[in-house]
């Protein structure tokens, strides 16, 4: 999950569009992103692989005010704001899963057609996260969803990232 390339971030109906850096920083055990939106301008994120960590500093970050401020009016705003929030951290446990190779038994997850998808429930939420892989010229494509359970049964978050270089 280190290199650079393409994404976008759906918050219900609205959509942006990027482009990424992301480097691991083994000494911090984090990743370590910069999303470059076009007019908004760069946005840092640091994905900590410690969920506690995560937990505590996501509130704070540029991409989560950026997110918040979308919701302005929404009668749902601070459900979804809490559901941005757990999707970054759900995010930080899928890259930390990912690195250890290892899952724990409370995710479910299936290999098909080369999408590894990885789900977990908890009484509010599902996240899911699809990882494709295709072995022919190594693309990659990863997407991470979260629903909120009670509210829609369509994804209230929803990030699309596609590697363009990579580093294993």
């Amino acid at each position: 999950m280190e290199g650079s390339g393409r994404g976008r971030i759906e918050l219900q109906t609205t959509k942006y569009t990027f482009t990424y850096e992301s480097q691991f920083d083994r000494r911090g055990n984090k990743f370590d992103l910069v999303l470059d939106f076009p007019v908004v301008g760069e946005k840092a994120l640091y994905i900590s692989l410690d969920p506690e960590e995560m937990n505590r500093t996501i509130k704070s970050s540029e991409i989560t005010e950026m997110l918040n401020q979308q919701l302005e009016g929404n009668p749902n705003k601070k459900r979804i704001a809490k559901a941005v929030e757990e999707f970054f951290v759900f995010a930080s446990d899928f890259m930390r899963f990912k690195a250890a190779k290892t899952y724990p038994k409370h995710y479910s997850s299936s290999f098909v057609d080369g999408h590894f998808v990885l789900e977990r429930n908890t009484n509010s939420y599902r996240f899911a996260v699809d990882n494709f892989s295709s072995n022919e010229n190594f693309y990659e494509r990863t997407v991470f969803k979260i629903f909120i359970k009670d509210l829609s049964p369509n994804a209230i978050l929803t990030l699309f990232l596609v590697p363009q270089s990579c580093e294993k």
